[in-house]
């Protein structure tokens, strides 16, 4: 880790900044060895072989799982990785600079990926970079960390790696133009996937993008032989994504299946908060109002009786319901309150 980079991170718990520990390790201008403290020095990260761990354990057994999932697999993990794509005549490396493309990356981008195992992605993303930009690499699993960062450590760009949780990211608000992820997000796999998504939302500027996604086998191939197959091979194809998940700052949400159905992509910008609608219009008809004032201008009913004349003396008047009844009731309202003060 390049002791200028550290004011990038925060404490995952209260985004306090960070400050280096006195005992650190540093070689010309690498921290090898050492701690993150908080402002307020109630929490410390440790710094170990450059890469610092942020892992908050006790959130979820899935983060356990995560880690020792991939233990004893990552000297072996590229292997037999790109068999996933090979299974379905795919191509690797064109179906991941194809989700990687989604990101609308500028070479000054400043990007994180998260879930990002050995970097299989991490290398393609890098290339689209300069100098001028950053690419920020986290996984929960050291072990992949540690055959990521090699694979990175002869790319001239500023990267940092770091190991924690996809759901507790170390980052300030709006950090990142682009977020990404490919293999754990949006499945519920090895983090809160909901938590998760917030996350890498948060982290996000507005108009920024976020892509992520993985293996899960789209509903219409679910009964299918094909799908058999691949589940008894690897029960990862029976995740389903949760939309339900996804935030209300999502715009211009794309969702695409990829290998031949058996795996999904998920894009889109984020916004800032709620979607922007025009609820104030005037509704043209007899009952008029507006999208607004008809859910939040609700009173109590009428007798039917009174409903039938009130229908004929708006037709007799020739104006909307709404215009009508606001004129009146906010008439007598007002003439009430007035006599009341008096």
């Amino acid at each position: 880790m390049k002791i200028e980079n550290i004011v990038n991170y925060r404490c995952p718990a209260t985004y306090q900044k960070l400050r280096l520990s006195g005992e650190s390790e540093i070689i010309d201008g690498m921290v090898k060895e050492g701690f993150l403290l908080s402002e307020s020095a109630s929490t410390k990260y440790e710094i170990k072989d450059g890469i610092p761990d942020f892992t908050i354990y006790s959130e979820s057994e899935k983060n356990i799982y995560a880690v020792n999932l991939f233990k004893n697999k990552a000297k072996e993990y590229d292997k037999f990785q790109h068999l996933s794509f090979e299974t379905f005549y795919q191509d690797e490396t064109i179906v991941r600079n194809s989700m990687i493309d989604k990101l609308n990356l500028k070479q000054d981008s400043n990007v994180l990926e998260v879930n990002a195992g050995t970097g299989r992605d991490s290398i393609l993303i890098a290339k689209r970079l300069s100098k001028k930009g950053m690419l920020q690499v986290q996984d929960i699993s050291r072990d992949m960390l540690l055959v990521c960062q090699e694979k990175l450590s002869e790319i001239n760009l500023p990267i940092e790696v770091h190991q924690g949780n996809a759901s507790k990211l170390p980052y300030s608000d709006n950090t990142f133009d682009a977020v990404y992820s490919f293999g754990g997000v949006g499945m519920n796999t090895y983090s809160n996937n909901k938590e998760a998504i917030a996350e890498m939302v948060r982290v996000t500027k507005t108009g920024g993008k976020i892509v992520f996604g993985g293996l899960s086998l789209s509903p219409w191939l679910r009964n299918t032989n094909f799908a058999k197959i691949l589940i008894n091979h690897n029960s990862h194809y029976a995740n389903e994504i949760l939309l339900n998940d996804l935030p209300v700052q999502a715009r211009n949400l794309n969702l695409n299946w990829i290998l031949e159905g058996a795996g999904f992509v998920c894009d889109f910008t984020v916004g800032e908060g709620e979607p922007r609608a025009n609820f104030d219009y005037e509704i043209p008809g007899p009952r008029g109002g507006t999208l607004r004032t008809r859910y939040l201008g609700n009173l109590e009913g009428v007798s039917v009786e009174t409903k039938e004349l009130a229908i004929k003396a708006r037709e007799i008047l020739g104006i909307s319901m709404h215009k009508w009844l606001d004129t009146m009731i906010k008439q007598e309202a007002e003439k009430i309150i007035t006599n009341h003060k008096s």
